[in-house]
């Protein structure tokens, strides 16, 4: 079962564009710091109208996730306003394969509210 869990992200590069050939126009590339015996990792998150099935591809140095349009400006916001940030990824493998990807933070105090310098403005 190839996965990533809790991955530092180190820096993120957001895109926006048109495409003749891209099902997209929207991405968002992530470098992984190394984590234990994992070494550095890339990610490509991509933002189609809608995301496949198999919508996580994880490879030994490189992966690539494709979430619903939907998440993206929720995907932005978080890489610019908290830190650290964390990257997940899994897929099993079977009759019925189970995928996840997905971005987190740290815990954080309960109450921070619109006091909290990286909450979104009320």
């Amino acid at each position: 079962m190839p996965f990533l869990t809790n991955r530092e992200i180190e820096s993120y590069r957001v895109s926006v564009f048109e495409s003749s050939t891209l099902n997209y126009t929207r991405a968002i590339s992530l470098k992984l710091k190394p984590s234990g015996s994992a070494g550095p990792h890339s990610v490509v998150m991509e933002f189609p109208i809608s995301a496949p099935d198999n919508f996580v591809q994880i490879g030994n140095a490189h992966s690539t996730v494709k979430l619903d349009r939907s998440k993206y400006h929720d995907a932005v916001h978080m890489l610019q306003t908290e830190s650290p940030v964390y990257f997940s990824a899994f897929e099993t493998v079977g009759a019925s394969p189970v995928r996840f990807a997905g971005l987190s933070t740290d815990p954080e105090f309960t109450g921070e509210g619109t006091a909290d310098s990286d909450s979104e403005a009320a």
